[in-house]
């Protein structure tokens, strides 16, 4: 075992969060903001089609039934227009895919600045996969807590060339993130857990191309399914590999992003106070990219000041400027979208809704084609980079809007609602989960949540409750 991965490894390890009440409250919103964020898309005709497929799999030569005569949507066989019974064998790494897939579907999860990409999505569906019924939330949460360490401090030290040479992180090192989850959950040690890192490490992939398709998504799913699978096919075969994932002369951050670490880069951030407290999470009150999540409340402030209920701004606007630092808005890859997927990744839709609306219109990013009209009064919004470059764990975003009248407002926003100084609360969460429970039911969960000690007694209770099928 090399000296780095030897390093990650003792943390792993020897990592208590027991007196950690301030990482701890952090895991637990996030696991209420996953939920949320997965609740809804389980609704989404691409989560159901995965679903499908991934319960006729794993029907064959099973007990459940001649896939050929029934269809499985989110976990369900429908037989005759009803449903007959759940699938309940579905394989471990299919779980994970189908979780890791659903809960980023709307991008409505929470992101972390280090990682420039999604903890939670990966990190929960990994864990949901391989819990055992016995499992306790501390057990659960110190998984957690460890996989997202070790993600956000990766991200720290490869972003952000890692992200602007086009990869994704959420899958190249969420599927590192999920193994780590994985062996502390599983009480994986020495060589054991340096295997599980090395497999997972091999396997990363994900392209920043893939967004404002389904395929961004899809990152998510398999960085997550990849991390399960990896400890499976150790725990189950003879197999073995590499124990110096990563070697600084020649592992993983030499291969992807030609630096060399050393133990103390590792050692050094630890914990010290933890990716989850410094620089924290950004969790989302709507589904588009947080790159855009100050723009958008700039705009908001901008378009109260002005909206009137018998008004429509856009016939009084003569061009609108979104200010950001060099850099700042590489994740908002559109700037002309053209679908409401692609809009999710474009501060001039999200801008377009607030300046039309008065707030944005989630359900404008489900359309197939963005009109002609919109499009055109996206073409009066221009980006420029003249605000000062700012480190990167910070944004600040300012917009200005003119009038035809020659009238401008401006508005900087830089702790906007969700981010980690300014972050959701439990009746944020609750908002969220009202986009698919109804408030007995959201009551129910929150109750189930807060009074059981092991895990799965609530995941019955969310199952009850028509959330988590597969």
């Amino acid at each position: 075992m090399d000296s780095v991965t030897q390093t990650i490894v003792n943390y792993i390890e020897q990592t208590d969060v027991a007196n950690r009440e301030d990482l701890l409250s952090v895991a637990r919103i996030a696991f209420l903001d996953y939920l949320a964020s997965l609740a809804p898309a389980e609704n989404e005709q691409a989560v159901q089609d995965l679903a499908r497929f991934i319960g006729a799999k794993s029907s064959i030569g099973s007990d459940v039934g001649h896939v050929m005569n029934s269809t499985v949507l989110s976990g369900k066989v429908i037989s005759e227009g009803k449903i007959d019974l759940a699938i309940k064998n579905v394989f471990k790494a299919d779980k994970a895919l189908y979780y890791g897939f659903a809960s980023h579907y709307l991008d409505f999860d929470d992101a972390q600045a280090n990682l420039a990409g999604h903890f939670s999505t990966v990190l929960y569906s990994a864990l949901l996969a391989v819990l055992e019924p016995t499992d306790t939330w501390n057990e659960f949460f110190r998984a957690y807590i460890i996989g997202a360490e070790l993600e956000g401090i990766i991200g720290s030290l490869i972003n952000p060339a890692h992200r602007t040479q086009g990869w994704h992180s959420t899958g190249t090192v969420g599927v590192i993130g999920a193994a780590a989850a994985i062996g502390a959950l599983r009480g994986l040690h020495g060589e054991s857990l340096a295997q599980l890192l090395s497999l997972a490490a091999t396997q990363s992939a994900g392209m920043f191309f893939q967004s404002g398709t389904d395929g961004k998504s899809l990152h998510a799913g398999l960085a997550a399914r990849n991390g399960v699978w990896a400890y499976e096919l150790l725990q189950h075969t003879s197999l073995r590999t590499s124990t110096k994932p990563f070697d600084p002369e020649r592992g993983w951050f030499k291969t992807i992003g030609n630096i060399t670490v050393t133990s103390n880069d590792i050692a050094s951030r630890w914990l010290a106070p933890g990716q989850l407290i410094d620089p924290g999470l950004w969790m989302k009150v709507h589904p588009y990219c947080s790159a855009a999540i100050c723009g958008a409340e700039a705009a908001e402030i901008v378009a109260q000041r002005l909206y009137t209920s018998d008004s429509f701004l856009w016939d009084d606007i003569d061009r609108v400027t979104v200010h950001f630092p060099p850099g700042a808005d590489a994740a908002l890859r559109y700037t002309s979208p053209t679908t409401g997927r692609e809009g999710q990744f474009s501060i001039e839709y999200v801008v377009y809704q607030v300046l039309a609306y008065g707030v944005v219109q989630d359900e404008l990013f489900k359309i197939d084609t963005i009109d002609q009209s919109v499009r055109d009064y996206m073409s009066r919004i221009e980006r420029v980079y003249d605000l000062p470059k700012v480190a990167q764990t910070e944004r600040i975003t300012k917009v200005t809007v003119t009038l035809k009248n020659g009238d401008t407002f401006t508005e900087t926003v830089n702790n906007p609602k969700g981010s980690p100084n300014n972050p959701l609360t439990l009746e944020d969460i609750r908002i969220k989960l009202g986009l698919t429970l109804k408030a007995d039911q959201i009551d129910r969960v929150i109750e189930a949540y807060t009074y059981t000690n092991e895990v799965e007694p609530f995941l019955q209770t969310l199952r009850g409750e028509g959330v988590l099928h597969v």
